[in-house]
């Protein structure tokens, strides 16, 4: 899935009649991500045979010492071994599990919990406030497709040979802000809109890159209970490669 996203981009630029290493720059800026996304949103080449790579809403299974508050619901469980190798530019686990559980209204409540291959669990259900809470909904498969992600409002300025090319010219400039608008659009696949793991964040304010930090899995509300809020879990590549998922950051945008 990554490898055709990347010819779109370079048949946009040959398209617009742009030299090859301003386009090659634009390429060499893209972020691989893995995209998880219900059934019916997959690509048609990957539903033969799909295997769930996620398991969103519903209840935890966490080991027994894991303390988290019983307020703070479960978003998303990922099988690691489900997720595609080779794909992330971030050290994602081979095996095993790992839980994200966030209060998504609230950025200081969030928990990152890795559950090794064969560890016991329990079922650990959140508690809901009323008889319809969303937190109650039924837990659902998610599955895996990689993809390529661009930094929130790519522009020229993103891309030095981009602002060499275009310099003083405006015509050249037109050409390259008409190959950052087809990039967004070939960015923008329908599986595209959910929970991801790495690439550039989504944020719609405050990107995680600003802080110095790469993300490490973004859940839109809407994707596991409905609503509007976004949360982003973000921390150093040092932190995430080492797994100390009790380092990382929580912030919720809305």
């Amino acid at each position: 899935m990554i490898a055709p996203i990347r010819e779109a981009v370079r048949d946009a630029g040959r398209g617009l009649g742009l030299p090859e290493p301003v386009t090659e720059a634009f390429v060499r800026l893209l972020r691989p991500c893995v995209h998880l996304c219900p059934y019916d949103q997959l690509p048609e080449g990957l539903r033969e045979g799909a295997r769930p790579a996620a398991r969103a809403a519903g209840p935890a299974h966490l080991p027994e010492n894991v303390d988290v508050p019983a307020y703070v619901p479960h978003l998303v469980t990922i099988d690691c071994a489900a997720i595609p190798s080779g794909v992330l530019d971030i050290d994602f686990p081979a095996d095993g599990h790992v839980a994200v559980l966030a209060e998504v209204t609230d950025q200081d409540e969030g928990f990152v919990v890795r559950v090794p291959a064969g560890a016991a669990t329990v079922e650990r259900r959140p508690r809901a406030s009323e008889p319809d809470d969303p937190r109650s909904r039924a837990p659902f498969p998610l599955y895996a497709v990689p993809g390529l992600t661009g930094p929130a409002g790519l522009r020229r300025s993103h891309v030095a040979e981009a602002v060499a090319y275009a310099e003083g010219d405006a015509e050249r400039a037109r050409l390259v802000d008409g190959l950052t608008d087809a990039m967004g659009a070939i960015l923008a696949v329908r599986w595209g809109y959910g929970i991801r793991l790495g690439g550039f964040s989504p944020a719609w304010h405050n990107p995680v890159e600003d802080r110095g930090n790469v993300l490490f899995v973004s859940v839109p509300e809407s994707a596991v209970f409905g609503g509007d809020c976004l949360t982003l879990v973000s921390g150093t590549r040092e932190q995430i490669a080492e797994r100390r998922y009790d380092a990382l950051e929580f912030e919720v945008e809305s």
